[in-house]
């Protein structure tokens, strides 16, 4: 008897440019994506300024 698995869909990430706010504090490696950042643009972390910075990334679903 033969028994198949059912092929599953591969999930692809696509890896695209996306705008990022990196922490400019040599001991912090604090960053977060644009679309989710605070208006203040102070790290969530240590509280030092943030620069803005291109990253290549998985894209992600915003609903």
């Amino acid at each position: 008897m033969y028994f198949a698995k059912k092929g599953k869909e591969e999930v692809v990430n696509t890896i695209e440019d996306t705008n990022v706010y990196a922490c400019e504090s040599d001991s912090c490696n604090g960053w977060m994506r644009e679309e989710f950042s605070t208006a203040d643009c102070s790290c969530p972390i240590c509280g030092s300024s943030m620069k803005a910075e291109v990253r290549g990334l998985p894209k992600i679903k915003v609903d």
